[in-house]
């Protein structure tokens, strides 16, 4: 039987916890805020994916993986990006973005323009080792890749290469970075123990070959083994750099040769 008004004012008086109520409000301060859900964006996905390579390597990359580095479903992930393939094609992309020069190119040498691009390449990749291996099994041609190629392509233009050597030498000072970049926990390797020795190191490991049969390996131990990666990045670049010189020397001498030969 329903009470009247006056029972229900009293009943509700009763209730410490009625909304309102110094208790209701109270148990409010308590409770925690939910956590805002930062809106789902491509940038925030490449990066999320980038920060999960990063850590834990490529092998960690899963669109699963992915949707709980991101703290959203699944369902979600897939309506900006069609899976783990082209995830890993935007972020070779986007590493490749972040590369940047130090100086402007416009009253640089061919020579100056090309150090600061290779120097710059290489510290972007070895700052994502794991990403590296990406840009061994494809050529990348997303839009930073893109630029980057036509800003290397129109310096040696303007200065002077002719087609087949400007594309010969972005090939080349190309495959030098990343070589460097892929072989640079060779370090690592040379500085630790050798296999599951760790008392035997590279360079001790050539010290104690039999001299009869490996004379120069024995006898270069040292010099084999001293260099760092940015050592051997800096000689092998600059063994690049003076061949291009050569070669655009002869070139020039070519054109000049045929010109002079050419009937009048």
């Amino acid at each position: 039987m329903a009470g009247t008004p006056i029972q229900e004012t009293a009943d509700d008086e009763q209730d410490p916890t009625a909304p309102g109520s110094p208790a209701w409000w109270a148990a409010r301060q308590d409770r925690a805020e939910p956590p805002r859900r930062i809106p789902i964006t491509l940038g925030r996905i490449i990066a999320g994916a980038l920060e999960l390579i990063d850590r834990e390597g490529l092998g960690a990359l899963s669109m699963r993986n992915l949707a709980s580095e991101l703290q959203i479903g699944i369902t979600s992930l897939y309506r900006y990006v069609a899976g783990k393939d082209e995830v890993l094609v935007l972020i070779a992309d986007a590493v490749l973005g972040e590369t940047q020069l130090p100086r402007p190119v416009e009253d640089l040498g061919w020579r100056e323009v090309l150090e600061d691009l290779a120097r710059s390449m290489r510290a972007v990749l070895a700052s994502h080792p794991n990403v590296a291996p990406l840009f061994a099994t494809a050529v990348p041609v997303g839009p930073n890749s893109l630029r980057a190629r036509e800003l290397i392509l129109s310096v040696l233009r303007e200065r002077g290469f002719d087609g087949t050597l400007t594309a010969d030498v972005y090939t080349a000072l190309a495959h030098q970075v990343l070589a460097s970049v892929l072989q640079e926990p060779m370090n690592d390797f040379r500085a630790a123990g050798l296999a599951t020795s760790e008392n035997l190191t590279l360079r001790g490991f050539y010290r104690s070959l039999p001299a009869e049969h490996y004379p120069h390996l024995v006898g270069l131990a040292d010099e084999l083994t001293s260099r760092t990666a940015t050592e051997e990045f800096e000689f092998g670049l600059g063994c690049l750099l003076d061949g291009v010189e050569l070669r655009l020397q002869q070139t020039r001498t070519r054109h000049r040769s045929r010109n002079a030969n050419a009937p009048s």
